[in-house]
């Protein structure tokens, strides 16, 4: 397991507030990717792709008990409660990450999300996840909604890596103004691989990992996924939590406050939106 040094803790949280993502190596130990991937492995055995999430690869969601408990659904194979969700949501050494990271009213969903590139999948396309553009939550310097990933194999460009526009969380690209609503009908339905949600950008990196490597990112930066070129599957993991509970300021930040913040209304509330508003520069 990976033990952070304050300084090493102080440098991933300021990476994470500058460009919108950062990676702590070898956090989930072998032993659990090992199990995590059989466990993951044996579900695909028996679940075709569905053609609609077929840039995603797969939407399958796997609750924690406690959380499935409170909430009046019916389960199927692809939405169910596993007492293995719990101990991926609970991994102490994911909970010393964050706490070194000053991650501060960290809130999960209780849910990990299974998204498996099938073998020779297609790329995912450029998006960003954030659902509250029009509050101005959505213009503070530090991350208020964010998702905690493991890839369960190694990650290349091969394989179906994924690709991250660094800032895009805080600063307007073009993007922004072009990509219809992440997930949604109408990004799922292009089959047109020139279109602008596939292109190469100059600005954009890719992030290879190993598998057990804990990325952590902001909501709104802009990432995508190239194409899986092997017959292996690409598997992620991936958790939402709640972060620095607003409009309170992270105890640590010495910044400027944006004013729409600093005047906010702590009892307001905003329609959801995934498309980015006034609040993004």
């Amino acid at each position: 397991m990976t033990t952070l040094t304050a300084t090493e803790a102080l440098a991933k949280r300021d990476e994470l507030v500058e460009n919108g993502y950062t990676i702590v190596p070898g956090v989930m130990p072998k032993a659990m990717v090992d199990e995590l991937r059989a466990w993951s492995d044996d579900l695909f055995t028996r679940l075709e792709v569905d053609p609609k999430v077929r840039y995603q690869g797969s939407d399958i969601h796997a609750w924690t008990p406690r959380k499935w408990t409170a909430m009046d659904r019916e389960a199927d194979q692809r939405d169910f409660p596993d007492p293995i969700a719990e101990r991926i949501v609970d991994l102490p050494a994911q909970k010393e990450v964050c706490r070194r990271l000053q991650l501060e009213g960290l809130t999960p969903d209780d849910a990990v999300l299974i998204l498996s590139k099938p073998g020779y999948g297609p790329p995912l396309y450029w998006h960003q996840d954030y659902t509250n553009w029009n509050s101005p939550a959505a213009t503070t310097p530090w991350p208020t909604r964010i998702f905690l990933s493991y890839y369960l194999t190694d990650t290349t460009r091969e394989n179906g890596c994924l690709r991250i526009i660094p800032g895009t969380h805080r600063k307007r690209h073009a993007l922004h103004d072009i990509l219809p609503d992440a997930h949604q009908e109408e990004l799922q339905a292009v089959d047109d691989l020139s279109h602008p949600a596939f292109a190469d950008y100059p600005d954009a990196v890719d992030v290879p990992l190993e598998a057990g490597d804990l990325i952590i990112a902001d909501a709104r930066i802009m990432h995508a996924a190239y194409p899986n070129q092997t017959p292996q599957h690409r598997t992620l993991l991936l958790m939402w939590h709640h972060a620095f509970r607003f409009p309170n300021r992270p105890s640590w930040w010495t910044g400027e406050i944006p004013e729409a913040v600093r005047n906010a209304d702590p009892d307001a509330e905003y329609e959801r939106s995934r498309t980015p508003k006034k609040y993004i520069a």
